[in-house]
This record gives structure tokens, sequence and C-alpha cells, in this order.
């Protein structure tokens, strides 16, 4: 598809004419088309109703009278310019007056150009093409600025989900290091995404907790072996020492930019803290934790006493569910507990199908 002066267009160009006089209306029909044959050209002789089909149709190039009945063509382009859509097609506003002050009046309101009857064919047809190559080239800088902004999110993402990776397979170090493995961190994201969406959470927030939960205690990279890996009991010292594990994931998690890793950073230091305030690192009691840590300490002790460790074997679904509800309100958020518990069979499929 081309214009006459030979530029590109994929989809023919919409144009609109708006005119009382039919002659005129024909006029600029016929300069239209000498500028690109299949233009799709569409004429109105009230400007009013040309305004009802322009604020549903995209256009790119609109010719308007200025004297005209009911409104006039100044009406008309502030009316056409104050739809979101139409903020940027070139206007031409064209009058029989060759009047500076009604020149100045429609440029003012947002018309590009300005003719006067009677018409210069040649001139008229060299301003509509010109204003039409313009508004070819508008179209494919946004289109380019759309594709750039695709691609930079796009990659936003990689990087962010790469990150992500990398920190789960951290997370998995300090698992494994911790006898865990780690089917029980993918237990833990889907444990809190159910109760998530059990609570009522948006979607865009259960698939960020869904993510963010199995980082709960990335920090125990940093705890030694000897105290992390003990058979016995810890010394008050040692116990001093592993506590640390959540200020220390806070550090590694906090500063991101992302919701994933804000979250991420929530949970790692506030899932030890317990709903009577008797946790740690900061003895904050109810409803001062945040509802994502609230939410992992409900589903890290369903996780613990259902999974077999070397020190145990695994508890029923029952029997968790007894000991859970004896220690809501002290350790957990009692609301959460019953939420969580109402699910039975949901958490039996999670248990069963990662282990």
């Amino acid at each position: 598809m081309k214009t006459v002066n030979g530029g590109n267009w994929k989809i023919p160009p919409t144009i609109m004419i708006v005119d009382d006089q039919a002659t005129n209306c024909h006029l600029l029909a016929e300069i239209s088309r000498s500028i690109c044959q299949q233009a799709n050209i569409t004429s109105f002789e009230d400007p009013v109703v040309a305004l009802t089909y322009a604020n549903n149709h995209a256009v790119d190039l609109i010719l308007t009278d200025y004297r005209m009945p009911r409104m006039n063509g100044v009406m008309l382009i502030k009316a056409l310019r104050s739809m979101d859509h139409l903020a940027e097609p070139p206007i031409i506003c064209i009058t029989a007056v060759d009047d500076l002050a009604v020149r100045y009046e429609a440029l003012d309101a947002g018309a590009n150009d300005y003719l006067s009857h009677p018409l210069d064919y040649r001139e008229c047809a060299a301003r509509c093409r010109n204003l039409l190559n313009l508004r070819r080239f508008q179209l494919a800088t946004l289109r380019h600025a759309d594709e750039l902004e695709r691609r930079v999110e796009q990659v936003i993402q990689d990087l962010q989900k790469e990150k992500m990776e990398t920190l789960f397979r951290l997370a998995k170090v300090a698992e494994q290091r911790d006898t865990d493995t780690g089917a029980h961190l993918s237990r833990i994201g889907r444990y809190s995404a159910l109760l998530s969406r059990r609570l009522g959470c948006s979607e865009a927030y259960t698939a960020v907790l869904e993510m963010a939960a199995p980082l709960h205690d990335i920090g125990k990279v940093a705890i030694p072996d000897q105290i992390l890996l003990a058979k016995r009991s810890l010394t008050p010292d040692e116990w001093t020492v592993m506590k640390t594990h959540t200020v220390i994931g806070h550090g590694m998690l906090s500063g991101g930019h992302t919701e994933h890793m804000k979250v991420a950073a929530e949970i790692a230091r506030s899932h030890h803290e317990k709903f009577d305030g008797s946790g740690y690192p900061d003895g904050l009691s109810g409803q001062d934790i945040p509802l994502s840590a609230r939410i992992l300490a409900v589903v890290d002790v369903y996780d613990a006493l259902t999974s077999r460790r070397p020190y145990k074997e695994a508890w029923t679904h029952e029997k968790a569910q007894h000991y859970m509800r004896q220690q809501a309100g002290m350790h957990m958020d009692p609301e959460l507990v019953n939420v969580f518990l109402a699910d039975l069979p949901g958490l039996a499929a999670i248990s069963e199908n990662f282990v």
C-alpha cells in the first residue's frame, strides 16, 4: 500500500471528513483518494454524528470544516482531542474564512494544520499526504516502543526468574544440610498457596507467596555444621547462633525491588515469630506478625509433623491436626490454623505428590 509520496501502509489509512456541504465532502474524498487509493474514507455532514463515530473508531487523519451547524470545527476538534485514542492523529481545519483569529483558535484546540476555501487541490493533497506520512511514522515509532517495552519486560522477568531459581537452589543447599529434602521446599510452597487461596488472597499475592515461602530458611547456609547438624540439644550459646538464621536470611533477601523478594525477606525474618509473642527475632505477636510469616508458621509445622525424619516417623493427618489445634493461639494464628485444616483432602494430595 503506497501513498503518492511512496510511503508504505500495511493497513490502508482511515480518513474522516466532516463538512456540512456534500460537495466539499466529495472534493475532500477525491483528494484523499489521490493520496491513497485504498484509504478507508468516512464522510459526515453532521459533526455530532461524526463525533459519535469517532468515539468508537481509530482514525489516521481528520479533515473538518470550521463553520457547521450544531457544532463548529473548533468545538469538534476539542471534543476529538479529549478522547485518548484521538489525542495524536493529525487534524486539518478548513474554512471559507481566512481569519487569523479563527486559525489560531483551531490550532490552539489541537489542529495540526489549517486550509482555506477555495481549496488548492495540489496544496491540500500535499498537506494531507505529509500529515499521513507523519502519522505512519508515528505509529511505527509507537509499535517499536511497545516492542522494546515488551522485550525489556521479558528480560526483567527472565532475570527475576533466574534470580529466584538461584535462591531456590541455595535454599535447597540449606535444607539438605539440615537433613531435609528439596521436596520439603516444594510442599511448603504448595501448602502456602493453598492457605493463601482459602484466605481469599489475590492470585497475584498467592503466586508471589508460593515462590517466596521455600526461601524461609535460606539463612541456614551461614550456620556452622556443628550447630546445624548437631544430634544433641544445643547449648544456650549455640541456640543463639542458630536463631540468627532469620536475620541472616532477611539480610540476604532484603533490598530487592520485586514483590517476590520483599515477601521472601519478610518470611525469612519472621517465620519463627509466635502468635503469643514468645518467638524470635523480634518478639512480635498476633496481627503484628506479617501475614506471609503467619502462613509459613502454620504450613511449616504441618509439614514437619506429617513428614518422615531420621528421628521420627511421619504423623497421620489426624494426629497433626489434633496437635495444631492445641497450639493454635500460642505458636500459630488460630484463624489460619482453622482455615488450613478445613481442607484435609487438599493437604493430603500435596503431601502424597511431593515426597
